[in-house]
């Protein structure tokens, strides 16, 4: 585990966010934005704070979600119910540059710090609103969840095995990858800003995000009107391309991903004969007959031991692998080498490993640079830097307006 260089400048050194949600998408948000530089307060209620704090699994009642989504964040607690609390967040908007919220669609405008309000606070203010189905339209009311939205979506609808149930995916990928592609958009909200002077509104949503995912699937709809179906760990458009059981009952996966390729597993594997097949020896037949090409592989490969086998198709250059599980791949080489894994000092854990940035660049050096906050930790230490004079944080407190 390693951690990167000390950098002089990051690309959003300067850059403060103010960040109001919770839970994912949001959070992953403002820690990409952190790890690049920015200054990210976040901002908990001050009852039991963010929702990802009671997620296991816990390391001496520290939740690994929270301290993931909140890295390189400083966190102060308020109750964005009373007025106060209202006049806080006002008071660091007016230097901020951007603000991060999720909440259901109608709450911050409740709360009096809707978009129109804050942006005539701050013209220069960038607004990331996260959402289920996004501000508008007729379901932009309605709540949603990771698990929900890949059921709406119809992406849990082509995950599992063919006749099986649909299968929520093992990783929340929407919310994840709706918090990056909002980290995109606010980095090009800021770039926009400095040609034009002006901030903007940046919406994002897990149903546009999962409608993007689909990808292929959707765009073959569109054209042929062909509906997706689910495939297991196999490929719509590409076959051999899945996972297959060894005979000591591990798992491999092989991307013969084209024709040259499945030349080269056909031979691999003894089977000669097939890659002669005019059934099977373009990928449009393969594809075509899956069911009995697949059955082959699977008896031939189920005879097999998985690591000579991998061994065997390395060396006729197959791309193979083992199907790892995830203790597997945090301590294969490759993760170190690539120094993924960072470590951060937290206050009451001591020194943590810490999932960091997933991109390296050859001028500057993000990563983890600070642990995810206690809830409160920098409550003081903010609001005097708003102007905030000791009594009146001491009546704050006495009123439970902050925490």
């Amino acid at each position: 585990m390693t951690t990167p260089s000390p950098s002089s400048s990051l690309s959003l050194d300067g850059i403060r966010v103010v960040d109001l949600s919770r839970v994912i998408a949001g959070p992953w948000c403002g820690a990409l934005l952190a790890d690049l530089g920015a200054d990210v307060i976040k901002v908990e209620d001050t009852g039991p704070g963010d929702e990802s704090r009671t997620w296991p699994p816990h390391k001496d009642g520290e939740a690994a979600a929270y301290l993931l989504f909140n890295r390189n964040k400083r966190g102060i607690a308020l109750d964005l119910k009373t007025p106060e609390a209202v006049e806080v967040v006002k008071r660091l908007v007016k230097g901020a540059d951007v603000v991060i919220e999720n909440f259901r669609t109608g709450t911050m405008e409740s709360f009096g710090l809707g978009y129109d309000v804050l942006s005539r606070i701050n013209p220069r203010l960038i607004y990331c609103s996260v959402s289920a189905f996004g501000r508008t339209g007729p379901r932009k009311d309605s709540p949603g969840y990771e698990a929900l939205m890949q059921a709406f979506s119809g992406i849990m609808s082509i995950t599992g095995e063919p006749g099986g149930q649909p299968v929520r995916a093992g990783v929340s990928f929407l919310d994840l990858t709706t918090g990056i592609l909002c980290a995109l958009g606010v980095s090009n909200a800021i770039i926009h800003r400095e040609r034009t002077g002006l901030g903007q509104r940046v919406d994002g949503s897990l149903l546009e995000t999962a409608v993007s995912l689909l990808a292929f699937h959707a765009e073959g709809y569109l054209l042929t009107g062909a509906l997706p179906r689910a495939l297991g760990s196999g490929h719509p458009s590409l076959s051999p391309y899945r996972n297959f059981k060894c005979r000591d009952g591990q798992w491999i996966f092989i991307a013969a991903a084209n024709d040259r390729f499945w030349q080269k597993l056909a031979r691999a594997l003894g089977l000669t004969e097939l890659a002669a097949d005019p059934r099977f020896e373009k990928n449009q037949g393969r594809v075509a007959n899956r069911a009995e090409l697949e059955g082959i592989l699977e008896r031939t490969i189920g005879a097999l031991e998985r690591e000579p086998l991998l061994k065997r198709l390395d060396e006729a250059d197959v791309p193979a692998t083992p199907v790892n599980t995830v203790d597997q791949v945090m301590n294969d080489p490759q993760t170190a080498e690539r120094g993924i894994v960072q470590r951060a000092m937290h206050p009451r854990l001591g020194e943590i490993p810490v999932v960091g940035t997933p991109l390296h660049f050859s001028r500057m050096s993000p990563g983890v640079r600070r642990a995810a906050p206690l809830r409160g930790e920098h409550t003081d230490a903010v609001l005097i830097d708003l102007g905030y004079s000791a009594e009146e944080i001491r009546s704050l407190r006495r009123k439970k307006v902050a925490l």
